[in-house]
């Protein structure tokens, strides 16, 4: 019985390991771990109600291991990454064009080139096909592309 218990507390472990470290080995070997232990327990217990509560305290367990690992992921994303890499964004759009006109360099089919006061950015188009050299207008942005429309002012 303390056999199939630990084997269950190692597959959980495993499990929990399996939200930082990339791979789906360890997740893979916890799910094996949790199983062997049950049906160990299940092998060695005459009484029904005892493998019951043993599925029920592993369910649990299992269910607050997945929800406390994804808190934990929500606080570091990484057990590798530094406090200085935690949450970088790669490139962000720049608020203060949002509302700016511009021309199409390239054709927005839907992503493409724009410039703007003499420089380049990505875009999007919201929802048509932009011919180049057509005037645009920037109505948001994601990433380091901006969404654009054309602009009938």
């Amino acid at each position: 019985m303390i056999v199939a218990i630990g084997l269950g507390i190692i597959g959980l472990l495993l499990i929990y390991f399996e939200f930082f470290v990339p791979g789906g080995i360890l997740g893979i070997l916890g799910g094996i771990l949790l199983l062997t232990g049950l049906g160990l327990f299940i092998w060695e217990q005459t009484h029904i109600y005892m493998i019951f509560i043993y599925f029920l305290v592993f369910a649990f367990l299992l269910v607050f291991t997945i929800r406390f690992a994804l808190w934990k992921l929500k606080q570091k994303p990484s057990f590798f990454a530094s406090d200085e890499q935690s949450g970088y964004v790669a490139s962000t759009y720049d608020e203060k064009l949002i509302g700016k006109s511009g021309k199409a360099l390239s054709n927005l089919k839907p992503s493409g080139h724009i410039e703007i006061d003499g420089k380049q950015y990505q875009a999007l188009s919201e929802s048509s096909y932009i011919k180049k050299g057509e005037s645009v207008k920037v109505i948001g942005g994601e990433g380091a592309q901006y969404k654009v429309r054309i602009d009938h002012d």
